[in-house]
């Protein structure tokens, strides 16, 4: 099932009840799974990338995790956190400024000792967890992923399993800040999630250079390529699964989100993604998961660099950055980079029109702080969610499989939310398909006493915003459906 669509006479209801057999039907079929009914695949092979992994929503009935996993569905919007030694650098190695952020250090091959030694000096003295919560709070997001470690290797807790970490290895002496940021997250009402990455540079770097490539294809090892000390794959993947454990149990997530298992990382293969979701589930029975752990059978799917074009079978978020970078480059804060704030408003609205998630992505500075246009950038962004979240929390998909060109859709049980990105120009209207019942009344979202006249003609709705007084961009206009008349047009 690729979409929620529906006709003329279809309704949200339709699209609510769609959603709760949608399910249903993917809970039966993982419990099947698991019993045995399908066929596993082999142990031994490579973990699939992430862009194939068969996600399944619902694979628990369990009450508890799936009521986590709808209060992450309602949240919509999140914060992502790229945070680590790679923020010292801002994009630049030996003076010269790369289109660089988190991946510099293999990037610019900087070797292992001296990356070692910038997170030896590194102190992010400014850090404050309860800022980081409340900006994002004030931005309008729900829940907040912090990386625990990202592919450089370096642990951003105080890991048992690795002096190479922020605790033990920096000058940094200021609180843990996993501990920190879940403690600030609970105090406000968010969800706390981690990231995770189980491979790094240091076994195999990814390369991505035409000359890598043809040199690995000739027999050439990547390991040879990378920050110094090499080590085994066993060894790397035998850290990430100590890591794992401790991260589960000392943080105990809401959220825990993996990534960097592709195949040109090293080997994690399948039999290791399992072995660490039983891990995390003997631990923290109802915590999210994502696809890129290398399982198939989870909790919610992601995509990055591109939003899909229809509804999804299962649960799903849409990551991507403030501007062009996912760690910190001071270069990124400029206009031409960032765009406007409705540049990411209306990939909130565009993710809800689809039943998604958005995780929008900054990289705080090394000593902790966020740079002031980004602080700008999302205090601006929730002013926008704060008047109009009616639109966005706890909906529902558009009920229409068509894009209108105006803007987005989404609905929720007696409502449907029009997001106008394009107003008309006056005395046009904008267009939709119409419901098989009577006209519903529509209204500005947020201006009491205000009516829009409303006609149907041809099999659509066309609704004409008041001339006197133009709507603005991402403006939201309500039609209130009778929840009566939806069910007499369903029969």
């Amino acid at each position: 099932m690729n979409n929620c669509r529906t006709a003329a006479g279809r309704s949200c209801r339709q699209a609510t009840l769609l959603s709760l057999i949608l399910v249903t039907l993917f809970s039966i079929l993982a419990v099947a799974g698991a019993n045995g009914v399908s066929a596993e695949p082999n142990d031994n092979v490579a973990a699939p990338t992430p862009d194939t992994i068969e996600t399944v929503a619902g694979t628990s009935t369990n009450t508890a995790r799936i009521a986590a996993l709808t209060r992450w569905q309602e949240a919509r919007f999140g914060l992502f956190l790229h945070w680590g030694v790679y923020s010292v650098y801002g994009g630049t190695y030996k003076g010269k400024e790369l289109w660089s952020a988190e991946w510099i250090q293999e990037n610019a091959r900087i070797p292992w000792a001296e990356y070692s030694e910038t997170a030896a000096n590194w102190n992010p003295s400014a850090f404050d967890a309860e800022a980081w919560v409340k900006l994002a709070k004030a931005a309008g997001m729900r829940y907040v992923v912090l990386t625990a470690k990202h592919h450089d290797g370096f642990a951003m807790h105080p890991s048992r399993a690795s002096k190479f970490n922020l605790m033990d290895w920096s000058k940094y002496r200021g609180p843990d800040p996993l501990a920190a940021l879940k403690s600030a997250c609970h105090k406000h009402g968010l969800l706390f999630g981690i990231y995770y990455s189980p491979l790094e540079f240091r076994i195999s770097p990814n390369g991505f250079r035409p000359e890598d490539e043809k040199a690995v294809a000739a027999g050439f090892r990547y390991e040879t390529l990378g920050p110094k000390p090499y080590a085994s794959n066993d060894d790397v993947v035998k850290l990430a699964k100590a890591q794992i454990k401790e991260l589960a149990e000392n943080y105990q997530p809401d959220i825990f989100w993996f990534d960097g298992t592709w195949d040109k990382m090293g080997v994690w293969t399948e039999a290791d993604a399992k072995e660490c979701e039983a891990v995390i589930r003997a631990t923290v029975p109802n915590v999210l998961v994502n696809n890129r752990l290398g399982v198939k059978a989870v909790d919610f799917k992601t995509y990055e660099n591109k939003i899909p074009t229809s509804v999804q079978s299962q649960p799903w978020v849409y990551c991507w950055n403030l501007g062009a970078f996912w760690g910190y480059n001071p270069r990124n804060y400029s206009e031409k980079n960032l765009g406007t704030p409705e540049r990411y408003i209306e990939t909130l609205v565009h993710a809800a029109s689809l039943g998604g998630n958005y995780l929008l992505n900054v990289g705080p500075d090394p000593t902790g702080k966020f740079h002031p246009m980004a602080v700008d950038y999302l205090e601006r962004i929730g002013k926008w969610v704060d008047a109009n979240e009616e639109c966005v929390r706890g909906t529902m998909p558009s009920p229409f499989k068509e894009k209108p060109a105006w803007g987005y859709m989404t609905c929720r049980q007696g409502k449907l939310y029009l997001i106008v990105k394009a107003p008309p120009v006056a005395g046009e209207a904008l267009s939709l398909p119409a419901l098989g019942i009577d006209l519903p009344t529509a209204s500005i979202l947020g201006v009491a006493g205000k009516t829009i006249r409303i006609e149907s003609k041809d099999g659509r709705w066309l609704v004409y915003p008041d001339a006197a007084a133009p709507i603005k961009p991402f403006s939201v206009i309500v039609l209130a459906v009778d929840s009566k008349l939806v069910l007499q047009a369903m029969r």
